[in-house]
């Protein structure tokens, strides 16, 4: 990966996308270019069960 594509994929990391739109680095409509993007992968998510304990709370 060339120093331009590894500063491109950092620009769009979700740790600093907040920091990129503040300081102009990222404007809102590339960000959001970005995320129109992105494959939809609700197909292959699974179901997430939470279990309550014998008092009737949620394990965490």
């Amino acid at each position: 990966m060339s120093l331009d594509q590894a500063v491109k994929k950092l620009k769009l990391d979700a740790r600093l996308v907040e920091i990129n739109l503040a300081n102009g680095q990222l404007t809102k409509e590339e960000y959001e270019a970005y995320l129109k993007s992105l494959p939809d992968s609700a197909a292959q998510a699974a179901p997430l069960t939470l279990e309550e304990d014998k008092g009737g709370n949620q394990a965490h």
